[in-house]
């Protein structure tokens, strides 16, 4: 079964922290949902997209939320988390992406097309103790809430107001930004760079390249602030109601 959403985040730890889709569709009743995952670069946000689409999925925005610094990157290696997308590693766009890696993790994925219980076994060793864990205190339950959203405990710090940050730099290098944005327009889909905040840098666009959403200096108190570049609850909540204005305008126009 298909769905259709108005928007869609796909990102890293910062996009599934920082962006709250059950906030945003009770502010301006739309229908979205969070892809991201943590611990994975702009090659696995590509390849998120390309599993969306095959699903048969429709959205008419597209919000890439990575951590800010990976808008620059230039290689791509293997992320910590790929290994989840195993169990369609009979589709071609998913064993094209493990194959193009030489560590032996890729090399266990991608091999697992033909021996399945190689990639399975190695990576069930993730399962052990959080199956330990459910048989101990089984009414634990996952952080996620259904539409993939997560986020932080508050911080009791005081709220120390931040008067000094960082220039930082986005140049867009990232050669899968290209591959995302082209991906993007063969499906009618408008692709929306996040910038997300960042406790001690702020960033200024120097250039216009695509519908750009900065709130690298949104949050003004270090309380909002989980660490460096992840927000607490209270900070999830102010990011996802300013971004709700932005989307709602730009959905309208």
């Amino acid at each position: 079964m298909y769905n259709e959403y108005d928007y869609i985040i796909l990102g890293s730890s910062t996009g599934l922290t920082t962006i709250n889709t059950i906030q945003i569709d009770s502010l301006i009743k739309t229908k979205g949902v969070n892809l991201s995952m943590d611990d994975t670069a702009m090659s696995t946000q590509y390849l998120m997209l390309q599993h969306f689409l095959v699903e048969g999925h429709t959205t008419k925005l597209c919000i890439i939320s990575p951590s800010n610094s990976a808008y620059n990157t230039l290689h791509t290696k293997l992320n910590t988390n790929d290994y989840r997308f195993l169990s369609h590693i009979d589709r071609p766009y998913v064993y094209d992406y493990y194959e193009q890696f030489n560590d032996s993790e890729s090399k266990i994925l991608s091999v697992s097309k033909w021996l399945p219980f190689v990639g399975v076994g190695y990576y069930n060793a993730e399962l052990f103790y959080p199956s330990l864990l459910s048989a101990i205190k089984p009414i634990r339950k996952n952080k996620f809430d259904e539409y993939g959203n997560y986020t932080y405990p508050n911080n009791t710090n005081a709220k120390n107001f931040i008067t000094q940050k960082v220039n930082m730099d986005i140049n867009f290098s990232n050669p899968y930004l290209n591959k995302i944005l082209k991906l993007c327009n063969d499906n009618n889909i408008k692709l929306i760079y996040y910038i997300s905040p960042m406790k001690d840098k702020s960033v200024k666009i120097k250039e216009t390249y695509n519908s750009i959403i900065n709130h690298s200096n949104v949050l003004k108190t270090s309380n909002l602030f989980y660490d460096n570049i992840h927000v607490t609850k209270q900070g999830r909540e102010k990011c996802s109601s300013f971004l709700a204005k932005e989307l709602k305008a730009m959905l309208n126009n």
